[in-house]
């Protein structure tokens, strides 16, 4: 693999893949964007293929790479999103010519009414990796939950951006897809320009106790599990 590749956590319907079926060009009968769902999805719209999760790891067979330069990784949510983030490292370190692009959240606003302490707790765990949110159904009813979030991220000076997915016109795809890095996490920059303290093993989401045991545990709330 070769090119640039982007990674995608959200919710259930928060838009993820009719939002990024933006980044191609639907008159190009040979796009050189592909997409990487994990088996819970599927598109029949979308040129894209399936990843396995094997040996805690992201396995992709019979690919055709053939004049792909961008490509769209989606994590699952049934899996721990530390133990990806932590496989991903060894994924781009394999494929030398493949480069990370933006990591993405994409949210689906319906959810934030009722959110609970876990969800943001993982909420909290998808702002310290990403680059980008990008809030999905926004409505009258959940606006001031998506505001507070808003504010949150916004007080604590986290650098990522953030959108609010338009409903009637096409999202800003070129700003979302932008290829500044905007995410707190160091994991993916040189090691060889980081402090101690900002090597991957010291990431506050993937360092481990010495019984193995995550120091900060990223929990998938039960209700996104799909």
């Amino acid at each position: 693999m070769k090119g640039v590749l982007h990674v995608i956590v959200g919710t259930p319907d928060s838009n993820r893949r009719s939002t990024l079926a933006h980044a191609i060009n639907p008159t190009d009968k040979n796009p050189s964007s592909h997409f990487l769902f994990p088996h819970e999805l599927e598109s029949t719209e979308l040129p894209f293929s399936n990843w396995e999760w094997i040996d805690h790891g992201f396995k992709i067979k019979n690919l055709e790479e053939e004049n792909i330069n961008e490509w769209f990784l989606f994590l699952s949510n049934q899996i721990d999103l530390a133990d990806q983030f932590e496989s991903l490292q060894e994924f781009l370190d394999q494929e030398e010519e493949l480069e990370i692009g933006r990591i993405i959240t994409f949210i689906n606003s319906e959810y934030l009414n009722d959110a609970k302490d876990q969800l943001l707790d993982w909420i909290d765990g998808c702002a310290h990796f990403s680059d980008v949110f990008c809030f999905s159904n926004r409505t009258n009813q959940n606006s001031q939950s998506l505001g507070s979030i808003l504010d949150r991220y916004k007080t604590m000076r986290y650098p990522m951006e953030t959108f609010i997915l338009p409903k009637s016109k096409d999202p800003p795809i070129d700003q979302i897809l932008c290829p500044v890095a905007r995410r707190i996490t160091h994991i993916f920059d040189p090691i060889d320009m980081l402090d101690p303290e900002e090597s991957p093993a010291e990431d506050p989401f993937l360092k481990r106790q010495a019984n193995g045991k995550r120091v900060k545990p990223l929990f998938i709330p039960e209700w996104i599990m799909i």
